[in-house]
């Protein structure tokens, strides 16, 4: 019998929550909403603000009981030392060079994956692109390394073509760096691109074909204006991924290739107090790489080639 009413009540409680859920929408997306925002504050944003006042402390960690002093001397050694600036607009020039070559590269394979490939066949093809990215960044590094070494496998290939000049210097350099830095962001780039090719109507294409348009009038008029939202997620991708590596370039790059994120690593490793001065400068990488990608998001959309004619 207490079973029973133990359950009855149970029952009660359940049904008295769906009835308030079904009276009050607002509470049901609350309920909804709860986790991802919790998840966003907590993974997300909770540990930037902590750098935030880290990086305004004039010393961190404080000794126990010792108020900390705020100070912006953190954010003024950036400018005062010009080899921070270098590794700094080095970074960006290189990681918008790189978005553009991917985006180069990319798009072909995207266009052939969406609107040329068997369409039974396009989601094994997919599957053939996805699968290295199931192999840590770390191996597909050292895999390239293996590749471009002295006696690798493309100094190797070339031999056998008789390739004079042997063997190229295609490790620790920006060429090394370069490829890296493709083969690693190339997935990012190509989905956004085959969500957005794929729902193009097929029929727009084969319309604009009968009424003369040629291949590259169709690739501007119809393909580029359509896609235009997948380029630009693809783009921003790249591009925050780019800005942010740093087991990659160390490994691919060589010393004379460091980029800021690699910068900030090995300002964090030093002995002593630095973990101010990292913040800061991981604040000013973070704030200006979001600038940077929100006023080519919004330079695009205005003056692409969507919104033109």
């Amino acid at each position: 019998m207490t079973q029973i009413l133990v359950s009855a009540r149970r029952f009660g409680v359940y049904r008295n929550t769906i009835d308030t859920l079904a009276r009050v929408p607002a509470l049901r997306v609350a309920l909804l909403a709860a986790i991802p925002l919790g998840w966003i504050a907590v993974a997300n944003l909770a540990p930037l603000v902590q750098m935030v006042a880290i990086s305004f402390q004039d010393r961190y960690p404080l000794p126990p009981g010792e108020p900390g002093q705020w100070t912006l001397r953190h954010y003024a050694a950036f400018f005062e030392r010009p080899h921070y600036l270098a590794a700094f607009t080095r970074s960006f020039v290189f990681a918008t060079l790189a978005t553009v070559l991917t985006l180069l590269v990319m798009f072909p394979v995207a266009y052939y994956l969406s609107k040329v490939a068997p369409r039974n066949w396009r989601i094994r093809l997919l599957l053939l692109v996805i699968a290295p990215f199931w192999i840590s960044e770390i191996v597909r590094s050292f895999a390239w390394i293996l590749m471009l070494a002295n006696n690798g496998a493309v100094n190797s290939f070339l031999a056998l073509l008789g390739f004079p000049g042997l063997p190229l210097d295609l490790l620790y350099n920006n060429i090394s760096l370069t490829i890296g830095v493709l083969y690693l962001t190339s997935l990012y780039m190509l989905l956004p691109l085959y969500a957005a090719l794929e729902k193009i109507d097929d029929s727009a294409l084969e319309a604009a074909s009968d009424l003369g348009a040629s291949p590259f009038k169709r690739l501007w008029r119809i393909v580029l204006p359509l896609s235009r939202d997948g380029i630009v997620g693809g783009c921003t991708l790249v591009f925050l991924l780019v800005i942010g590596l740093y087991a990659m370039p160390q490994l691919l790059g060589g010393s004379g290739n460091t980029l800021f994120a690699s910068t900030i690593g090995q300002v964090f490793a030093r002995a002593g107090n630095s973990w101010p001065l990292g913040s800061a400068f991981s604040m000013i990488l973070i704030g200006v790489a979001l600038a940077y990608v929100g006023l080519f998001a919004i330079l695009f959309r205005s003056r692409g080639p969507g919104r033109s004619g």
